[in-house]
């Protein structure tokens, strides 16, 4: 068993990206061969990954179970950094406040994907969300439960990313684990991807302005690729400024705007979520262990 591999695992969160890591980050295969940095879609992997956490149980898996379902992975490639990103690793949106808390599941699910490859260095990324947009995102996302039953009792003045965060940490000391705000991604994006793929700040990427392209109009895109083409020597701080500046400016308001409705939430409950998430992150900032991206 090849216990020199970094393996990656991108929790998402649900609803931060959707598999956009991995879009962005094929776009630079030849690149990421060229390094040893391997990357599957999902698909490919999900199913043998769910099922050797279901079978073990929180337990350790054998050397030979080891190198099987690195191999029904890898197959023969030689590499020495393994991606793998699944929204689902935190779990799944029906079972989101279960025991009346907020992901109580974090730490027992992310040691039970950590344990597959025990002896391997490890590496968590978390992309987090105001729970305000994020908790309707979820609830419309399943169908299992009704809005009691979905919330379990759970206060959501006590919703924290900052205590799931340290749950993982607990559970996992060994893994360094970086996380931004899901709302800066348009503006971090190339930062997320080079700290996936373990790439040099320098490197410039095919995909770094996927999200960007996502949210503004067609013609602030295209005046954008231009006003980066003309300047190619331009830093990666000017740069963010500059994609900040075409945002505010080009953004699309259908593609921004949030459309919340939740049983019994007013615009009070909306305005206290988020002020309270805005002030989890200067906590999540604070974390000892924590690289935060912004």
């Amino acid at each position: 068993m090849r216990t020199d591999i970094q393996i990656v695992y991108h929790l998402g969160a649900p609803y931060t990206d959707n598999e956009q890591v991995t879009w962005s980050l094929r776009k630079d295969a030849p690149l990421l061969s060229e390094k040893g940095i391997f990357l599957r879609r999902p698909r490919k992997y999900r199913a043998h990954v769910t099922e050797m956490v279901k079978e073990l149980q929180g337990e350790k898996p054998s050397v030979v179970d080891q190198e099987n379902l690195l191999n029904s992975i890898i197959g023969n490639e030689q590499i020495n950094r393994l991606i793998m990103s699944n929204s689902g690793f935190l779990g799944v949106p029906a079972w989101m406040f279960y025991g009346s808390a907020f992901y109580k599941n974090a730490a027992k699910n992310t040691v039970a994907i950590r344990n597959l490859f025990p002896d391997n260095p490890c590496e968590f990324f978390l992309g987090v969300a105001n729970p305000a947009v994020f908790i309707p995102a979820a609830f419309k996302a399943q169908k299992e439960k009704d809005y009691a039953q979905f919330m379990d009792n759970t206060d959501l003045a006590q919703v924290r990313w900052s205590d799931v965060i340290s749950r993982i940490q607990q559970a996992n000391p060994d893994c360094p684990l970086t996380v931004w705000a899901n709302e800066d991604t348009p503006i971090v994006w190339p930062d997320v991807l080079r700290g996936i793929a373990g790439l040099e700040p320098d490197i410039r990427l095919n995909g770094e302005l996927d999200i960007l392209r996502e949210i503004i109009s067609e013609e602030g895109f295209a005046a954008l690729e231009k006003y980066l083409a003309d300047r190619p020597e331009m830093t990666d701080k000017k740069r963010k400024q500059t994609w900040a500046a075409f945002l505010e400016k080009y953004y699309l308001q259908e593609a921004v705007d949030e459309t919340i409705d939740m049983p019994g939430w007013l615009a009070e409950t909306v305005e206290a979520l988020t002020e309270i998430y805005e002030h989890d992150l200067e906590v999540i900032k604070t974390l000892p262990g924590v690289k935060f991206l912004s």
